[in-house]
């Protein structure tokens, strides 16, 4: 049984529309170079070596019987991030999400990032993974939270095959060695999620 816990309507409510707000991208007819979340062209990767860590994955093909949700295709193999914090070093945006982060309360963040990933025609996630390397696998109160910024078709997929769907203000968390997905959306525009590895003791139980 995967542990996770969810949250719904984790921030108040003026305080979501205020990061949604400097979060979410501006379009041409409404364009402000004050907006403070710069986005950068990331291809998904994924250290494939950490399922071998895992005594319970067996090969490649072990999430081909968690979900019938195709993997995304290479040409689409793609996503917008901004890098908040990692390791000691901080963006200049991160105090943006200080009303997040006191909400979370971590003891120590390790890393912090936004995702942004654009509409398809097609369902399809990203390959099962763990956020960010190999080093921390031994820290059994290392935390990842996914907070949504936006309501959309794409869900978490953890790695027992749970599906959470993508609300916006609601923040799922799990044991960091959790594998999971990310399900690109097909109603809406963009999904953006903010991604947390900490240390904690949010959870250690599930919902």
């Amino acid at each position: 049984m995967i542990k996770y816990k969810v949250i719904d309507n984790f921030l108040s409510e003026e305080n979501f529309i205020q990061l949604r707000n400097l979060v979410n991208p501006n379009t041409v007819e409404n364009s402000d170079s004050r907006q403070p979340l710069l986005w950068a062209y990331t291809p998904i990767t994924v250290n494939e070596t950490l399922a071998e860590k895992l005594s319970y994955i067996k090969s490649p093909s072990f999430f081909d019987k968690v979900t019938d949700i195709e993997p995304v295709r290479p040409i689409n193999s793609w996503v917008l991030s901004h890098i908040l914090w990692q390791g000691s070093m901080g963006s200049p945006a991160l105090p943006l999400f200080g009303k997040l982060l006191d909400k979370i309360n971590p003891i120590a963040i390790w890393r912090i990032h936004a995702t942004l990933t654009l509409q398809q025609e097609k369902r399809t996630r990203s390959p099962f993974h763990i956020d960010y390397g190999d080093e921390p696998l031994e820290h059994n109160s290392l935390i990842t939270s996914i907070f949504y910024i936006n309501t959309t078709n794409g869900p978490t997929i953890l790695e027992d095959g749970t599906e959470i769907e993508c609300r916006a203000n609601r923040l799922l968390s799990f044991p960091y060695e959790t594998y999971h997905a990310a399900v690109l959306c097909t109603d809406s525009p963009y999904r953006i999620i903010v991604n947390l590895n900490y240390f904690g003791n949010i959870i250690r139980s599930r919902k």
